[in-house]
């Protein structure tokens, strides 16, 4: 799940207070008892241990990224972690997950805070789910690592894969829970998703596991399938990327517009939070574009685009409806003021003359605003009401129009 939210206090009692400092503080522990326990140890086959903490590293770098789905990507990882804990014991995969995560979270450059909540968070996970080897009596460590895997083994590794996944999700959730839902909320979302995926990869750790008991130099054959498979994704990606973005602009489409809109609006049903939408229609567009051909209005529609993403604030979304129309999403906007405040801004860098191939155009910008609840509870009728207001700053003249507000009350 990604955690991509920004960060309550660390301070304050809470869900994200509680799983944020049991996760760091936890999985530091486990860490350091990890590292003491392995000082001076003499490993037992290592160049398979080397192998498999060199894949694991690659493969936490290398996620496998769903379209729609988490952000994060799958993390084929975790297979082989988990063969390393089944092989050498818990020491050995707490620290090579440690370095993974920490590799890879300065790779992304996420946050302290959410590197030091990574970390703790799989170092903690590992160490719970070694409590499950410890009842089933398979405690291998770098001295006596398992070197054979019976039928009996069956029974005990999926419990394993079940309490990581129990442990991982609930810390996850935990720091969630206090964003922009509750921790009912986040614990259902998207479960049966992260189950799948999960339990997909962690069946690949026994096998990985007896490889590397048996011909340890084959492991490296697993990024064969592996990289088909993140290949797939990518254009996967790449495909979903296309069918919800424009091209020209590379701001998000119509549909996209929809799809973020409906997930605002679910977020503000239970916050109680207003959501904004501004439609925007081109004024004088239609005259350049026969002017100086299809190519120059074009140019000037990508222009355009770079002007609007460079007004509205972090966590807006600008998009591209089609032709010279354009509209944003403000999740949060306190009121119809702020709203104006946005689109005021929009149409002041609009307004100025645009430059291209040493001819200098300028056009301006027709402006409607709607807001949830207040104007609308449903996706069509807020719709509906933003572009009624648009039409009327159209035809008025007045260029910003707000619905629900006498005209010239909050505009400049």
């Amino acid at each position: 799940m990604a955690t991509t939210m920004q960060r309550p206090s660390l301070r304050t009692r809470s869900v994200f207070s509680l799983c944020w400092h049991s996760s760091v503080w936890g999985g530091l522990a486990i860490i350091v008892a990890a590292a003491a326990t392995i000082s001076g140890s003499e490993v037992v086959e290592p160049q398979a241990l080397i192998a498999l903490v060199v894949l694991s590293i690659i493969t936490e770098l290398r996620p496998v990224v769903v379209p729609g789905k988490d952000s994060n990507g799958i993390v084929a990882s975790y297979a082989f972690v988990f063969a390393i804990m089944y092989v050498y014991g818990l020491p050995a995969a707490v620290l090579t997950l440690a370095l993974a995560t920490l590799l890879s979270e300065l790779y992304e450059r996420r946050t302290a805070w959410k590197v030091l909540f990574n970390i703790g968070q799989h170092s903690l996970c590992l160490g719970v789910t070694w409590i499950v080897m410890v009842i089933s009596r398979h405690t291998p460590s770098l001295q006596d690592p398992t070197v054979t895997f019976n039928a009996d083994d069956v029974l005990w590794m999926p419990t394993t894969w079940a309490v990581f996944f129990l442990v991982n999700h609930l810390l996850i959730v935990g720091v969630s829970a206090d964003t922009s839902m509750t921790f009912k909320e986040a614990l259902r979302e998207d479960l049966s998703y992260y189950i799948l995926t999960l339990f997909a990869v962690l069946s690949l750790a026994p096998i990985i596991a007896l490889v590397a008991v048996t011909v340890w130099p084959m492991l490296f054959l697993f990024l064969v399938p592996l990289w088909a498979v993140n290949k797939a994704a990518s254009i996967s990606q790449e495909r979903d990327y296309a069918s919800r973005h424009d091209m020209l602009t590379e701001l998000p489409n119509r549909t996209m517009m929809r799809d973020e809109l409906t997930e605002a609006i679910d977020i503000a049903s239970r916050t109680g939070a207003r959501v904004g939408v501004l439609l925007m229609d081109l004024n004088l567009f239609k005259e350049v574009n026969d002017t100086y051909g299809h190519a120059m209005g074009d140019r000037l529609l990508a222009m355009v685009a770079g002007r609007i993403k460079a007004q509205v604030r972090p966590g807006d979304l600008a998009a591209r409806l089609g032709g010279d129309e354009f509209a944003v999403l403000l999740p949060g906007v306190e009121d119809h003021i702020s709203a104006v405040r946005v689109a005021q801004r929009i149409r002041e860098s609009i307004s100025r003359p645009f430059t291209m191939d040493e001819v200098t155009v300028t056009i301006d910008v027709s402006i409607g605003i709607a807001l949830y609840p207040d104007d609308g509870t449903q996706i069509d009728p807020l719709i509906q009401a933003a572009d009624s207001a648009m039409y009327l700053a159209k035809r008025t003249g007045t260029r910003i129009e707000v619905v629900g507000i006498d005209r010239g009350d909050e505009r400049g």
